[in-house]
């Protein structure tokens, strides 16, 4: 997981040092030795991120190469400030730099290329312990061990016993249907869900119905997960289609090729009738791998297939499958599973009066996630009073990492989270800074994820369009739930699963990636590199590690001051905080990308604004600002422009309204999306001078006010 982290972080740097030649005369020795080393690490942390678990020796060597790409790019930022302070100075400043300020010039280059030194320095020590912990992109036993447990776990659903189950004969009526018609052509049919949400239980219970295998000549169950032998599956394959019809294995299975493999196969289901499962699919190799041993030779035979994924349940593996998506459980079923596994000693498993109201509130954390609830309510069995309901319940925010009782529901969510390239898996964690249940925007998100250099460069597509993929991948992923679409089917708002946030927060502060401050206790240091003020007594004051932040939001509608930021700050989010001025420093952060100060109270943005060369994204709709700034112009980075009111009538109507703009608005070229300006002046005119935009909102349009002006 820690070595997704720091391979964006070095691809990063690499492209900034890529970008920044130019500037960097003085250090550019040092600065290609370390380029060299992280391009060199860069490899091996992608083997290491592939292999998924890793040794102590491993973990702590991704880790000294992790903080050491920090060190280079914070090096690399403050350098690149000091250039920034010069250009943005105008010609005077410009005079002075080359007249004056010489000397001091040339002594932050030598500063910065003896800290560069030293970080070369760290890093023949990071080198040294990649030889004395051996990382090497051979698969280490650990990641064996894990996927037989994975396997274990999941073909334990096939024992689990009837009165275990909840909410199963309901949902499984539509599958029955399917399974059991007399259709000739081969049918395939896929169940989707999350991990945990109870797809293999479901399918088991379908599964071991004896009117279903009646209903079949034979039948089989394989479980494929991440990694499989496809020899392996097949042999599997013809073990349970024997031991189905009571038959003796083929007693040369073991040494048989694939191609043997498939000849016994294709053999055996000519003119049968069969049942097959393939349980917990990752990616589609596996179905044109099993595809030429199961060819529809007889009619009426079936396959279900569970995974995690809407690209796999939607492939067209033997035509186009029925797909049936698991829903969470609702309250009355969490509360029946829970009882079943909380209160497994006591008559009629009935929750004793005295805990009904801890228990109702630990189930209703489940957010109905059928393993977790199972989870915590084996964990709460052995608990005997009040008190320690009480104390679990207060406590309980679902550390996956200090309880061992759910250890099953961390090592189930993991294998969702491991499945993500790593340009996801930075995605995936940054939704975990907002809030519990927080209805996520999707151009809020897009533009967050585009500000932190998380979006992959592709000719032919624009940044915002890979992004929007990013977000459409993690839904079908079931990393994310789509809360509101628009008429075309796009997701508007989307949030996280309780536990699949908790787990991304848990990845998160061990990695130094992100931290939420909840007004718990007040904090002294922050060792990630964003932060989330979520709960605050109207202030936050600052701590260590304030300077090294790359991301600063606020989800507080109390915080009124805001503390010393780091002048390295890539994204500011406000939205919704009672500011109503904008603090002066906020115009310093040269490395600035979005700037997010909707609904705050602000009635003007300072014409210094022009100073923030980098940012990409400026949104104050539902400010009290009236007019923009002239200094607006000189945003030359600048891709979105959100800028307009909802207002209210007598009569409840809603209507909106637009800024006013000033005249040089023309020279925001990269600008993608403007909405909404007044139409005064020659805005309309200007618009020509835009290629990029491809969306724009007006408001108090004239008859005049014409294209053609």
């Amino acid at each position: 997981m820690d070595s997704a982290i720091v391979e964006l972080l070095i691809d990063n740097i690499i492209s900034a040092l890529a970008t920044k030649a130019s500037l960097l005369w003085g250090v550019r020795d040092a600065i290609a030795d370390i380029k060299h080393e992280l391009t060199s690490m860069r490899s091996l942390l992608i083997d290491a991120d592939k292999r998924g678990a890793s040794s102590a020796g491993e973990e702590t060597w991704v880790t000294n190469v992790r903080n050491t790409a920090y060190d280079v790019e914070d090096v690399i930022d403050m350098f690149m400030y000091h250039i920034n302070s010069q250009q943005i100075g105008g010609r005077f400043a410009w005079f002075l730099h080359h007249t004056i300020y010489i000397p001091q010039t040339l002594w932050v280059r030598h500063k910065i290329a003896s800290k560069l030194q030293k970080i070369n320095k760290t890093i023949k020590t990071t080198s040294e312990l990649n030889q004395k912990y051996h990382v090497d992109p051979i698969e280490g036993k650990s990641s064996e061990d894990f996927h037989t447990w994975v396997v274990r776990h999941a073909e334990s659903s096939l024992f689990v016993e009837e009165d275990e189950l909840v909410g199963i004969k309901d949902k499984g009526k539509q599958l029955m249907m399917w399974l059991m018609d007399r259709e000739q052509q081969q049918t395939v049919i896929s169940i989707l869900g999350m991990g945990g949400s109870g797809k293999t239980t479901l399918v088991a219970n379908i599964y071991n119905s004896d009117a279903v295998k009646r209903h079949f000549d034979c039948y089989a169950w394989i479980t494929v997960s991440q990694k499989y032998d496809v020899e392996d599956l097949l042999r599997s394959m013809i073990k349970e289609f024997h031991k189905s019809t009571k038959e003796t294995n083929p007693s040369d299975l073991s040494s048989m090729n694939y191609r043997l493999l498939v000849e016994k196969l294709v053999s055996y289901l000519e003119k049968k009738s069969y049942l097959l499962v393939i349980d917990d699919v990752w990616d589609t190799n596996v179905f044109d791998e099993l595809k030429i041993s199961l060819r529809d030779r007889y009619p009426g035979s079936k396959i279900i297939l569970t995974t995690r994924k809407d690209e796999v349940a939607h492939y067209p593996f033997m035509g186009i499958p029925y797909v049936h998506r698991i829903q969470l459980l609702e309250q009355d079923e969490a509360w029946e599973l829970f009882c079943k596994k909380a209160f497994l000693g006591i008559p009629n498993r009935i929750c004793p009066p005295e805990l009904e109201s801890f228990a109702q509130e630990l189930v209703r954390k489940c957010k109905g996630l059928p393993l977790a609830i199972v989870a915590l309510g084996s964990l709460m069995y052995s608990k005997n009073d009040t008190s320690q309901w009480n104390q679990i319940n207060s406590c309980l925010n679902w550390n996956l990492s200090n309880n061992p009782e759910l250890e099953a529901v961390k090592s189930i969510l993991l294998l969702s989270f491991n499945d993500l390239p790593y340009q996801l898996k930075h995605c995936f964690l940054y939704c975990s800074l907002f809030p519990e249940n927080h209805e996520i925007r999707r151009k809020r998100l897009i533009m967050l994820w585009m500000a932190e250099g998380f979006v992959e460069k592709f000719e032919g597509s624009t940044l915002e369009e890979i992004a929007d993929s990013y977000l459409v991948k993690l839904t079908f992923k079931n990393m994310l739930q789509v809360v509101k679409s628009d008429e075309f089917g796009r997701s508007q708002r989307c949030k996280m699963h309780d536990i699949l946030r908790e787990l991304a927060l848990s990845i998160s502060v061990k990695e130094k990636f992100g931290v939420v401050h909840d007004g718990g206790e007040e904090m002294i240091e922050c060792k990630a590199r964003r932060i989330s003020i979520h709960k605050t007594g109207g202030e936050v004051k600052s701590f260590t590690g304030m300077s090294k932040l790359r991301s600063f939001l606020v989800f507080n509608k109390s915080l009124k001051t805001l503390p010393s930021i780091s002048k390295m700050l890539r994204v500011l989010d406000l939205e919704d905080a009672p500011i109503d001025e904008l603090p002066d420093v906020v115009v310093k952060l040269f490395n600035l990308r979005y700037l997010n100060l909707r609904g705050t109270l602000l009635k003007k943005l300072p014409n210094s604004i022009g100073r923030l060369l980098n940012l990409q994204t400026l949104d104050i709709k539902d400010t009290q600002i009236k007019a923009l700034p002239h200094g607006i112009g000189k945003l030359q980075s600048l891709r979105h422009l959100i800028m307009y009111s909802f207002t209210r009538n007598r009569n409840d109507f809603r209507h909106v309204t637009g800024m006013q703009i000033p005249p040089n608005i023309g020279r925001l070229k990269n600008l993608q999306t403007v909405c909404i300006v007044e139409a005064k002046g020659d805005f309309i005119r200007q618009i020509r001078s835009m290629g990029q935009l491809n969306s724009i909102g007006i408001s108090n349009v004239k008859e005049g006010d014409i294209l053609g002006r």
